[in-house]
């Protein structure tokens, strides 16, 4: 075989996904056809060495005539002596090349054989021998990564890919590593980079949206995963999997502001907006309150705890939140509408028609895009009630808003879309030149939005204020893109703004909604749907009805590791141990990577105090996902209990910034006072009892989803 003819492959191994991990599995694939392992030591002394062979060899009749024959003599004996020294370096070449071959594909074999580590030993060795084959330090990177080792992973292809930056797999590995080791800001680079080279790569979309979301670049990471959905060709799959996105954007904003503004009126309304989204109605009122009693003239605050009061059934005292946000602003459409829903329920159909009737005066644009109300459920025969009331009044917009409104819970069909259609034509009237307010006026002001928007976006530079003001105006128009574009750009969206911050949580949240109403009405019969159901149910507390739904779901697709892990979780929580372990078992049997289902087992064994059994499973989910705290609290309950307290502090720190029970403090502190660092422990045991008083951080933890161990070790 010729120096330059070697066939060599770049391999991908054990590149998994699942919900909390950044890897998306693939197949291996070929890379390059070809490797060459001619190195420039060995090109350099063989051309020198065929120099000084043709120069003795051919020029043998001129040394004859040059030469004495006594030189002619030592002249032909240097000749066989080079002869000879170069057969030997020959030889030797070809043996080093003989062995760089030999250990390139034995790592090759490694590889394909799962057998990581000895797949390092063989490329180290081929390194060895040629420092310069960059295919076998690429090659290293990726046994590295496979093995779970990727600070190893980032070192050597970071060094191959300063030579041959152009390697695809290299570089969204490169990135992706990074990403699970905290290193986000190194990880872009690369990853940048990789969709250069190909913007096709669902793998680099998937890290690069992790980054960006590492570093709070929220607007970033939600353009990954808009193109990560255009390029799904399952398209159920991509609205659900944006949803998702969307909704775990919207979360993370919500749960860092409330952190960042924990003692301002802007933490709590985060927080409220979250426990109302859970319809956790008394807990979202109670932040509602808190926040009224630090800002009570903050713009929205009493429409969000009359909506919360509300949907708890308490009409009256809705009423006057609602009553209270209208002498703050009477222009407020929103306050009307849900005065107008607490008068409807209330059996009070006239005055209802009062309120919707004064939002139209305000803004019939905005009132156009209200067509879920009412937004609490509405006995039928009250509903029924009501639109016998109403046939008295004369015909006009709010009634037939309110009309269609009621013909819809009364299943009506017919009348209320009849209703529906009389509005907007009613809405179309409104809009005509000649009830336009005049030109020269301030149309936010006057409450006409797409001229609102349009007056903002002609502005060739806007301030922080009117961007805020661009992306509420749009935000009430259901334009959501547009308006997470907006939010985003003020300065400090994530952290000074909390404002902009709170705003953007809440479009990506409509977002998300958006993209699963469009999964539920173009999929409704698909696994992705039966999911989507069996979350709902989950998040309302609603168990039995969840399995059912997610026994549908695996009914279409049953080798779905993600399914069995989630009906698994779902078991674990309803304290089904037996059925939540061979659900988990059975995630890991289709997908051993899956770092979420490793952690749920070893939650389950940790929380039986089979400790022993439960270390295997957590640090394999270490070892894939080093930065999942979740993995770092459990193996360092663990050790602790097994006694290794040395073992559990360095998990446990990992695990601290994100304990929200004060569990993980509490670990530290046994670990801390075993190993005679009484300072350490005594500070621990403090955090943790602060942690334990905080209520704060409970609903904080109930909303993010972080499970809470058991105390019965403590």
């Amino acid at each position: 075989m010729s120096r330059g003819s070697r066939p060599g492959t770049f391999f991908f191994a054990n590149i998994s996904s699942d919900k909390k991990s950044l890897m998306c599995q693939r197949k291996i694939h070929r890379i390059l056809p070809n490797l060459s392992f001619r190195a420039e030591w060995d090109r350099s002394l063989a051309d020198d060495l065929m120099a000084s062979r043709n120069l003795l060899f051919f020029t043998e009749g001129a040394a004859t005539f040059l030469l004495p024959a006594s030189r002619r003599n030592k002249a032909c004996v240097l000749v066989l002596l080079l002869c000879l020294l170069f057969a030997c370096v020959t030889a030797i070449a070809q043996s080093s090349e003989d062995q760089i071959t030999e250990h390139f594909r034995a790592g090759q074999q490694a590889m394909t054989q799962g057998e990581f580590v000895r797949a390092t030993e063989e490329f180290k060795k081929v390194l060895s021998l040629d420092p310069t084959v960059v295919e076998a330090e690429v090659n290293l990177g990726l046994a590295y990564h496979s093995a779970s080792e990727y600070e190893l992973a980032v070192r050597h292809l970071s060094k191959a890919l300063a030579q041959r930056p152009n390697l695809l797999a290299a570089n969204v590995i490169a990135g992706t590593d990074y990403v699970k080791l905290g290193f986000s800001e190194k990880a872009v680079p690369f990853l940048q980079h990789a969709l250069k080279l190909d913007p096709a790569n669902p793998e680099a979309h998937q890290a690069l949206a992790s980054a960006y979301l590492a570093q709070e670049n929220f607007r970033g990471a939600a353009e990954e995963f808009r193109q990560l959905a255009a390029l799904n060709s399952d398209k159920s799959e991509a609205w659900f999997k944006l949803g998702h996105e969307y909704l775990d954007l919207s979360a993370c904003l919500a749960y860092r502001g409330a952190h960042l503004y924990r003692e301002s009126a802007w933490g709590h309304r985060f927080l409220g907006d979250l426990l109302f989204q859970r319809s956790r109605w008394d807990e979202a009122a109670q932040e509602y309150g808190k926040a009224l009693a630090i800002e009570p003239r903050q713009a929205g605050l009493h429409t969000s705890l009359g909506q919360a009061l509300l949907h708890a059934g308490k009409i009256e005292e809705s009423e006057s939140e609602f009553h209270l946000e209208l002498q703050l602003d009477s222009s407020n459409e929103l306050a009307w509408l849900g005065l107008a829903e607490a008068q409807v329920v209330a059996g009070q159909p006239s005055a209802a028609l009062e309120s919707v009737t004064k939002a139209w005066e305000i803004s019939p644009e905005l009132l156009a895009f209200q067509r879920e109300f009412p937004t609490i459920e509405l006995p039928r025969e009250t509903a029924k009630n009501s639109v016998l009331a109403l046939q008295s009044p004369p015909d006009a917009p709010a009634k037939h808003f309110l009309l269609a409104a009621l013909y819809t819970i009364t299943t009506e069909n017919g009348n209320a879309d009849e209703q529906w259609k009389n509005f907007q034509n009613d809405v179309n009237a409104s809009q005509k030149p000649s009830r336009s307010a005049e030109p020269n006026s301030d149309p936010c002001r006057s409450h006409r939005y797409s001229a609102c928007v349009r007056w903002l976006q002609a502005k060739k530079i806007m301030n922080d204020s009117q961007r805020l003001l661009l992306g509420r105006t749009e935000f009430a128009l259901r334009q959501f893109e547009s308006a997470a574009d907006a939010f985003g750009q003020v300065h400090g969206a994530t952290k000074e703004n909390a404002e902009a911050s709170y705003w953007l949580s809440r479009t990506y949240q409509a977002l998300g909604a958006g993209a699963y109403s469009h999964l539920e009405q173009s999929f409704p019969d698909s696994w992705r749907t039966h999911q989507l159901r069996a979350e709902g149910y989950a998040l309302r507390q609603d168990r039995d009805n969840a399995a059912k739904e997610y026994q549908l779901a695996l009914q279409l697709h049953p080798d779905n590791p993600e399914l069995h892990e989630a009906l698994g979780e779902l078991y674990l929580q309803n304290h089904s141990d037996t059925d939540a372990e061979k659900e988990l078992q059975q995630a890991l049997a289709l997908d051993r990577s899956r770092t979420h289902a490793l952690c749920l087992l070893g939650r389950l064994y940790v929380q039986n105090h089979e400790n022993e059994k439960a270390i295997p499973y957590l640090r394999q989910a270490f070892r894939l996902q080093p930065d999942l705290p979740e993995a770092s609290s459990l193996l360092g309950t663990a050790y602790v209990r097994m006694g290794h307290f040395k073992d559990a502090v360095p998990k446990l720190q990992r695990a601290a910034p994100f304990d929200h029970y004060g569990n993980v403090h509490y670990q530290m502190y046994i670990a801390y006072r075993k190993l005679g660092q009484a300072d350490l422990a005594q500070k621990a045991l403090a955090r943790s009892q602060d942690l334990r008083r905080s209520s704060l951080e409970h609903d904080q933890a109930v909303i993010m989803g972080a499970p809470e161990m058991d105390n019965q070790s403590q």
